[in-house]
């Protein structure tokens, strides 16, 4: 047995060696970034630029976080329920699910919400004098939130240092040349919004100005009009139907009555050695031993329920303000503040699962194409800070949440609309944040979903009357509550426990009672109050949603027909189980005790309970369905178990082991989303 003192030195000599390996923490490849998702992302929480590393054609795709395409007013609220809803529930007890779903596409769903926008892009064009480009790296640190480029030509070197500081609101690159080397090119913006862009140049500093769209269709005119739904997009169509003339998907500015969210983007240029100067809508650079670039933005958002064009901020006196605060800071005071910063929030987690192998050496994207062969396991750690980063990058207090992007997009009209989806994405990019011990990441989702709720409770009240608040399967900036178009997926009035769910696990890890009483409170009553409402008894005498589907998949019903609606599916009953319970208890620890918390402790016990199927798998219906596809991406009725504690291998053992056999079901393939769920699921 070895001695305490001898111990003690393995123990260090261990340490030591684990720290003296530590594994890179760096991304890093050996060429430029060919197309946009091969560039490297740095962000602020405000703004985010795809940096592609091109030593001839430096290229940084810019966004910020607020520019949208449209309007608050720009919706359609014309929704209501309660004219149809006897007959949907009685078609729906008739098992004529087809019938009940064709009402339910023609009258309870919305229009399509609006799009994430791209600001544009700055450019740094350099002249080599065509000499070869030789030794060529481009990185990322992300335990620094630091980019680089280096590469010689001939017997000069050129470095590129990028980074994005939240504490002083700016985007920054740095440019070197040693060993006899000058910078000589010119920089210039450009933007996908040419209708309304304006470009000038002025001593050091260059801008960029424009508009997005007021109003922007993702859904082709073709889709609309077999939809039957002309009438839910007035901008484009006039009171008969017919499309209105010279009209577009994208409508700017005057075009649209004046809406669109206004933006702008400066870039200031300081530079040693040589001389710089302005030429219309460029600046040159000659001769330059070192540049520095500071480049902030901002937009005329000013709210989810203001209108940017006619109630909105003036995006050059926010620019103005963000200057006026760094003009006495030099390039390593900003780099300071960033680093201390980001640090801030990087270092509170280290994770190291193995040493570093031969295979590690390789660039990041020769590691991850082989990443199968199990001869780099240290990468595993790389791939978990990097999450880490991409959050502490997108979503900062202040700053929008994370959207089915991050805060980076180069597309007019991207996946989705680049918005929030919210029976399960959304919610999946914050998962990581109290586990990883980045809470403070979560503002921006939290802030959004106490707007979201404030008009949550005006469709509450006018699409079913109900008290609280609702929301549906998706949301833009604009926080629209109603269902959108298209998809049956649309209509599901259950997102707002799962989302308040959020800040109940933020109570849960923090026991900060205040926090409990004035944000989570409110938001659970609300959610609570609204399905409260929404149940109805069923033939059995359970609680039950009236209308409800298990995200996004169907069902199969009568002779190989499928169908997306019925009542009390599964994951409605966890998310209203949980909602209850989390509510209850609340009330208990806030010594709170009135008619609701009766009868939410009324209804619990109530509530339809769990079922296991004819499969051993647990029921993703109230009746026993074949499923419309076995292996489909979603598994939304095991909620229960993840992201919720409802079902556990302690607890519940039969139902853990139905929880089983729906994984064994599905197969491990499927989306990237969907495998990550998985993962956790098996965990």
């Amino acid at each position: 047995m070895l001695s305490r003192p001898s111990l003690l030195l393995l123990v260090s000599f261990i340490s030591f060696r684990l720290f003296a390996q530590k594994p890179s923490q760096t991304l890093w490849y050996d060429k430029p970034a060919a197309e946009w998702s091969e560039a490297l992302p740095l962000g602020n929480g405000f703004m985010g630029a795809m940096v592609f590393g091109d030593p001839l054609k430096e290229h940084l795709q810019l966004n910020e976080g607020t520019l949208y395409s449209g309007d608050p007013k720009g919706t359609f609220k014309n929704i209501a329920i309660r004219k149809d809803f006897q007959q949907v529930s009685e078609l729906l007890k008739a098992k004529k699910y087809g019938e009940a779903q064709a009402i339910i596409a023609k009258e309870w769903l919305g229009r399509n919400h609006q799009l994430y926008q791209p600001t544009g892009d700055f450019w740094i064009e350099i002249d080599h004098k065509n000499q070869p480009i030789t030794e060529y790296k481009r990185s990322l640190d992300v335990s620094s939130a630091t980019a680089h480029t280096h590469y010689k030509v001939g017997n000069s070197t050129y470095k590129r240092t990028y980074f994005a500081s939240y504490p002083d609101h700016v985007i920054v690159v740095k440019m070197t040349a040693e060993g006899g080397g000058k910078i000589n090119g010119t920089v210039h913006f450009s933007t996908p919004h040419e209708p309304t862009a304006h470009y000038e140049a002025t001593g050091n500093t260059l801008i960029m100005q424009g508009k997005v769209p007021g109003f922007g269709l993702r859904r082709s005119f073709e889709q609309v009009e077999k939809l039957g739904d002309q009438y839910k997009y007035p901008e484009v169509y006039d009171k008969n139907g017919q499309r209105k003339p010279e009209i577009e998907n994208l409508l700017y500015d005057k075009k649209i009555d004046g809406l669109g969210m206004a933006f702008e983007t400066r870039v200031k240029t300081l530079h040693k050695g040589g001389f710089i100067k302005s030429e219309k809508s460029r600046i040159i650079v000659k001769d330059a031993d070192e540049v520095v670039f500071i480049l902030t933005a901002a937009t005329s958002y000013n709210g989810f329920d203001k209108s940017p064009a006619y109630e909105g901020l003036n995006p050059k006196l926010i620019i103005n303000q963000h200057f006026k605060a760094i003009e006495k800071k030099t390039y390593l005071d900003l780099y300071k503040a960033h680093l201390a910063d980001y640090k801030k929030l990087f270092d509170r987690v280290d994770i190291q699962l193995a040493a570093e192998t031969e295979q590690s050496q390789l660039t990041t994207d020769k590691r991850v194409e082989l990443f199968s062969n199990s001869k780099d396991p240290s990468f595993t750690a790389l791939y978990f800070q990097y999450g880490r980063y991409l959050m502490i990058a997108g979503s900062r207090p202040g700053g929008q949440p994370l959207n089915l992007q991050g805060i980076w997009n180069d597309l007019m009209v991207p996946p989705w609309n680049g918005a929030y989806t919210i029976n399960i994405n959304a919610q999946m990019n914050y998962w990581p944040a109290e586990l990883t011990n980045l809470s403070e990441c979560q503002e921006p989702f939290f802030k959004a979903i106490k707007e979201l709720a404030v008009n949550g409770q005006e469709t509450a009240k006018n699409m079913y009357g109900n008290d609280g608040w609702v929301a549906h399967h998706n949301m833009d900036i604009w926080r629209h509550s109603e269902p959108i178009d298209n998809c049956n997926c649309s209509f599901w009035p259950m997102a707002g426990g799962w989302l308040t769910s959020h800040l109940w696990e933020k109570y849960l890890y923090s026991g900060d009672k205040v926090f409990l009483k004035n944000e989570v409170f409110p938001l659970l009553k609300g959610a609570v109050q609204f399905y409260q409402g929404w149940l109805v008894k069923n033939e059995r005498g359970y609680l039950v949603t009236p209308v409800g589907h298990s995200p996004e998949h169907n069902f199969v019903y009568e002779d190989k027909k499928q169908a997306t609606f019925s009542s009390g599916p599964t994951m409605d009953m966890a998310i209203i189980r949980e909602s209850f319970a989390r509510y209850s208890e609340a009330c208990k620890i806030l010594g709170i005790d009135n008619e609701l918390t009766k009868a939410v402790r009324q209804n619990l016990p109530q509530l339809l309970p769990y079922q296991i199927g004819k499969y051993g798998q647990l029921q993703e219906w109230q009746e026993d369905f074949e499923d419309g596809e076995a292996q489909h991406r979603h598994f939304s009725h095991l909620y229960a178990i993840h992201p919720s504690n409802q079902i556990n291998v302690q607890t519940t053992p039969e139902l853990a082991s139905a929880v089983a056999r729906v994984m064994e079901r599905r197969g491990d393939l499927a989306t990237g989303w969907s495998m990550g769920w998985k993962v956790n699921v098996w965990a």
